[in-house]
């Protein structure tokens, strides 16, 4: 038997704590099947509530997955590189979003609007003045056939509008590329970064498990006299990325 509470007892927490230095000793490896509830009844002389609130308890924390008939399975983390640190300036951020493994990222186009009400905060961002639209782009990444990544972003439509980047399809280099060649080049990035809890919306979009963080990275383009050209929100599943930045020389 492992590990028991203050009290002398078994508890679900005591399991799951033993279920973890386990996962983290290499005991049970990424893909590995845990042991069942019937198994850790057997092993901790518990009740079947407490054997799957300990097992409840690692899934909560992003360690396990569950495999509906098959049972409990140490989660494997792949994360893909969203590395911006050797982006070349006007590069998209769909070129610096790729897989190490080389296996990279099918970028989806949701929506494009040529022209529409920007939210406030989108507004004040930009520096618009009342009544001016903006050009809307909305997009899916996925890795293999999985959603992992939700951005949307907003660019003045005096600049967007009647350009490819309010077409479906961008065209290479993407839309910082289209920017440059109508003379708003961005040049320097600003990326504000926030770990939450996903919404229900954003769990159903990008299938996430139960348990798993997203992080919201607010990133706005600005060309070299400091004007603000774009600013997109991203929402990537945390389980799937780790975000590398480079600080200093």
């Amino acid at each position: 038997m492992g590990s028991v509470s203050r009290e002398g007892r078994v508890t679900a927490a005591s399991i799951a704590k033993d279920l973890r230095a386990a996962i983290r000793s290499g005991t049970y490896k990424p893909g590995d099947r845990l042991p069942s509830e019937a198994a850790l009844m057997s092993n901790y002389g518990v009740a079947r509530m407490t054997a799957r609130h300990g097992l409840s308890m690692l899934k909560d924390e992003g360690l396990t997955v569950t495999r509906h008939g098959s049972g409990v399975f140490v989660r494997a983390f792949e994360p893909i590189v969203r590395d911006t640190t050797g982006a070349e300036v006007g590069e998209s951020t769909v070129t610096a979003e790729t897989d190490e493994t080389g296996a990279g990222l099918t970028v989806r186009t949701l929506a494009v609007t040529a022209e529409a009400e920007p939210p406030e905060k989108v507004r004040t961002t930009l520096g618009l003045a009342e009544g001016a639209k903006v050009t809307v782009r909305e997009r899916l990444h996925l890795r293999e056939r999985k959603p992992v990544l939700f951005a949307t972003s907003y660019l003045p439509a005096s600049i967007a509008a009647g350009t490819p980047i309010a077409d479906q399809e961008v065209g290479p280099g993407g839309t910082h590329a289209r920017l440059t060649e109508a003379g708003h080049a961005p040049v320097r990035f600003r990326e504000d970064v926030v770990g939450r809890m996903p919404t229900i919306e954003e769990i159903e979009e990008l299938r996430i498990e139960p348990g798993t963080p997203v992080l919201s990275v607010t990133r706005t383009a600005f060309t070299q006299d400091g004007t603000p050209v774009e600013v997109s929100y991203v929402v990537l599943d945390a389980g799937e990325f780790m975000l590398r930045y480079d600080i200093g020389g």
